[in-house]
């Protein structure tokens, strides 16, 4: 059973304006006695955007909505040693369908009225567990620690970066993508300094972009079925080998000069089996489509 701390949690409930926005005002403060710091935030829909800056409060959320058709729940706890916080942005159902048709078809749009703003710090490790409904969605881990991030898409546009050019603090464990029908943009994914990088891409599309070379080796899993998947690379060459798994409808394009040196297996011109930074594909492809750039 969760033991409820005795942390900050602040809800601001400023003046209902003539649309019926609520502003909320959300903080965990400092605990010296926990490791680390597990947050979990469902988002079915608006705007949400997380960044990094420096301090003590190791997460902060400001936010504003109607309350009429999303409500919105915190908590937290500590368990095991470590410190647990969670964000639910539940739809009400109260929108009519022309409303939730335009939030779908505009998920690159930011929602004014359903707008939230989420600060972590270099506090302490991060373990993140992300699911986006339809809306639009900003991510910042630049300079922080986060050993593992789980990243859900449903149909919404979120794009996940490294702004200041910073990269993780730590070695990340695991950096898991799972797209159904929006699309996801990973940019510079070389600072997570992720082990394993897991994605399944069912309709929708998911970008991973290498910015840069990898200074560490990562093994990458991903399921396509018809939608997208594109690996963004740097022009300097990076040691790669591609592994498809045979599936009929496939369509696969890598840059001119991969070798292939066995069925359904593909290698870069600076391939090495024993290079500390070699990056290791491995793909379920169906009817959708891999394009390495």
């Amino acid at each position: 059973m969760q033991k409820v701390l005795l942390l900050c949690a602040i809800v601001g409930l400023a003046g209902m304006n003539v649309l019926g926005q609520t502003k909320k005002h959300f903080t965990v403060e400092e605990d010296s006695a926990s490791e680390r710091v597990n947050f979990y935030l469902n988002a079915s829909s608006g705007t949400c955007e997380i960044r990094t800056r420096h301090g003590q409060i190791p997460i902060n959320i400001m936010g504003q909505h109607n309350e009429e058709y999303i409500t919105s729940e915190f908590g937290q706890g500590k368990q095991n040693g470590d410190l647990n916080a969670w964000l639910n942005l539940k739809d009400n159902g109260k929108e009519g369908f022309s409303t939730k048709l335009s939030k779908i078809f505009g998920r690159k749009t930011t929602d004014d009225n359903n707008y939230w703003n989420i600060y972590f710090s270099d506090y302490k490790p991060y373990n993140l567990d992300l699911t986006y409904g339809v809306g639009k969605a900003y991510v910042d881990l630049s300079a922080i620690a986060v050993e593992n991030v789980k990243i859900n898409s449903g149909n919404a546009h979120v794009k996940v970066g490294y702004l200041s050019k910073v990269q993780n603090k730590i070695e990340m464990d695991t950096f898991l993508v799972n797209v159904d029908l929006g699309d996801v943009e990973i940019e510079r994914i070389e600072m997570a300094r992720a082990k394993k990088i897991l994605a399944e891409v069912g309709f929708g599309s998911l970008v991973l972009n290498f910015e840069d070379m990898p200074k560490s080796a990562s093994d990458i899993w991903a399921r396509v079925g018809a939608g997208n998947l594109v690996i963004d690379l740097p022009e300097e060459d990076l040691p790669i080998i591609v592994r498809m798994k045979n599936t009929s409808f496939r369509k696969l394009k890598v840059p001119e000069g991969y070798e292939k040196i066995r069925e359904n297996v593909y290698v870069s011109p600076a391939y090495s089996p024993d290079a500390d930074n070699l990056l290791t594909f491995n793909i379920d492809l169906s009817m959708g489509s891999v394009v390495f750039k």
